[in-house]
């Protein structure tokens, strides 16, 4: 839309922009050929509710925000997807046989008469903002919904005769056929997941449902889709299978596989899992960003105290280092940015991992193929023939990986693994249930480092809060008090953070150095509590004390370490 010179006046009147940001915001909007209610907000000189706020009193019109409201569902079911997400409109309310419409271009002359012709009725307009509708939009409608709604109208026009049931799909299909439709739905659902920050898509069939979820921060969210979407499950999974690789005609067994994928100039890697169940076949994409895929020790958001401590073990010559804790924890992460820091001409490392998650340039790296026997024990042999300086073991799961690794750290090499434990002291009774013998642990493994990823509070709805004094005690060990010296912050939810209160996450972690006196519980086949006591003695900090320290600053809120640190 092209904006008369009146509404920016308006703009100056109401003060939502000086002079001199106005001319750089016109500038850039005629340079780039957009409207100038857009520009504002993306050079960041003002918010968009407060552009279209006074947009919306330019033309005389009422603004709204529609993901505010409750919208009424006879409304909703009047307005096919197809039309509200052609036209940029939200259905609001109906009055008296009028139909109100949010709107984000009030100014096209055109558009509501456009709206009224497809809808064949009386139409009245209120503001809103972009965001604003294409939020609502997916709220009330699903991802994907307005190509679901195309789907279903080409069955009508065949009589039905189209069936979902292909055998193959073909990227260059033409834009009318229910196959592009199915691919576009897909490519959709994977971009939203993208956009969202997702580390994982989950699609789950039920009985009579379709479950869409997306893992973001750690936390499953489900994505609202169109409830017409349960008769294209197998259109969906098929999709998947043929960009993945997979065997679109195995619905019984188990599949992996990986698809490319790039959005822009992001690159990402999807890793593919597909399950049989009774209702269908379940798949999980995990979504690995090329771009942000590799961190450095200093930006997993560790302390300088632990950080330096993990420093010095990492650059001991031979021994083992054991990163433990839950799957999806950033294990695996820590220990690729501990290789990135190590990874130099005069040392040679070599990796086995199932599966490889991220490339590691200048690091020799396998994929273990339990299929056909190659496994990590197998890996790890034929690693030493390699003469290696440093070695990753993916994870250590059984007796046998764990005593390869450990004679191969007896040999004057540097191992580092994961290993699943709820703490640090635990890993020392992991391995001796796994049946190595404790003489061995004592004198190879120089540290076990637990983590955990807790929740970033978000920054742009951050506020001051007041925790529960009966918790910060109990929990904490903290006594509340003036002399407390702790910034509480809490987000108050936003767009920015999805309404949750959270955006991001960081590592928090203890970390168990093996001294003498540890090695000789080892030996003395102690329990994890006996050796926790001692560790504790000895000055290492727990989870929760690395969380509550995390708390004291600001970064992150009490409920969410306590959340995390449930089982340490």
């Amino acid at each position: 839309m092209q904006e008369p010179k009146a509404f920016e006046k308006q703009l100056l009147r109401d003060k939502v922009v000086d002079e001199a940001r106005l001319d750089r915001a016109k500038a850039e909007a005629q340079k780039n050929d957009l409207p100038l209610v857009e520009v504002i907000p993306q050079l960041g000189f003002a918010s968009p509710e407060a552009v279209y706020r006074c947009l919306a009193e330019f033309c005389e019109m009422r603004f709204v925000q529609p993901s505010k409201m409750q919208l009424p569902p006879e409304v909703i079911e009047k307005v096919p997807a197809r039309f509200a997400t052609h036209y940029r409109f939200v259905p609001v309310q109906e009055q008296n046989g009028t139909l109100t419409v949010a709107v984000c271009d009030p100014l096209n002359a055109h558009l509501l008469d456009d709206i009224r012709l497809v809808l064949k009725r009386r139409i009245d307009a209120v503001v809103t903002t972009p965001g604003e509708i294409n939020r609502t939009i997916k709220e009330l409608y699903g991802v994907g919904a307005d190509t679901v709604e195309k789907i279903l109208i080409s069955e009508e026009h065949s009589g039905g005769a189209v069936s979902l049931e292909f055998s193959s799909l073909s990227a260059d299909l033409g834009d009318d056929s229910i196959d592009a439709s199915v691919i576009k739905f897909v490519n959709e659902l994977i971009l939203e997941a993208v956009q969202s920050e997702a580390t994982d898509i989950h699609i789950e069939p039920f009985e009579s449902y379709l479950r869409v979820r997306y893992r973001i921060d750690g936390i499953l969210h489900q994505v609202p889709v169109p409830p017409t979407i349960r008769g294209f499950h197998s259109a969906i999974v098929s999709r998947i299978k043929i960009m993945a690789n997979l065997n679109i005609a195995e619905r019984r067994l188990p599949q992996d596989g990986k698809i490319l994928a790039s959005f822009g100039d992001q690159q990402f890697d999807l890793r593919v899992s597909v399950l049989p169940t009774p209702h269908g076949e379940t798949v999980n994409l995990r979504i690995l960003s090329r771009s942000s895929m590799l961190f450095s020790l200093d930006q997993l958001g560790f302390l300088d105290t632990d950080m330096r401590l993990f420093n010095t073990f990492i650059t001991k010559p031979h021994g083992i280092i054991l990163v433990a804790g839950p799957t999806g924890h950033g294990k695996t992460t820590t220990l690729y940015a501990a290789l990135d820091k190590l990874n130099n001409l005069d040392r040679k490392i070599i990796t086995i991992e199932d599966p490889i998650e991220y490339q590691l340039q200048g690091i020799t790296q396998m994929q273990v193929l339990p299929k056909i026997g190659f496994d990590f024990a197998l890996g790890l042999r034929s690693m030493l023939r390699h003469d290696p300086d440093i070695m990753l073991v993916g994870e250590i799961r059984d007796y046998e990986t764990a005593e390869m690794a450990i004679r191969s750290s007896l040999t004057g090499h540097l191992v580092l693994s994961t290993l699943h434990t709820n703490d640090a002291p635990g890993a020392v009774t992991r391995l001796t249930d796994m049946g190595v013998e404790p003489f061995l642990i004592s004198s190879t493994v120089i540290a076990v480092m637990a983590q955990r990823l807790v929740r970033r509070t978000c920054r742009d709805c951050a506020a001051p809060d007041e925790p529960d004094e009966l918790v910060l005690r109990e929990q904490f060990g903290v006594e509340p008090g003036p002399g407390l010296q702790a910034t509480f912050l809490k987000g108050r939810c936003c767009d920015a953070c999805r309404h949750t209160g959270y955006r991001g996450r960081l590592a928090i972690c203890e970390i168990l150095p093996f001294s003498n006196e540890i090695r000789d519980l080892t030996i003395q086949r102690a329990n994890a509590h006996e050796i926790k006591k001692v560790a504790l003695k000895q000055g290492m900090r727990t989870l929760r004390v690395s969380g509550w320290e995390r708390i004291r600053q600001g970064i992150t809120t009490v409920e969410e370490v306590l959340r995390v640190t449930a089982d340490a």
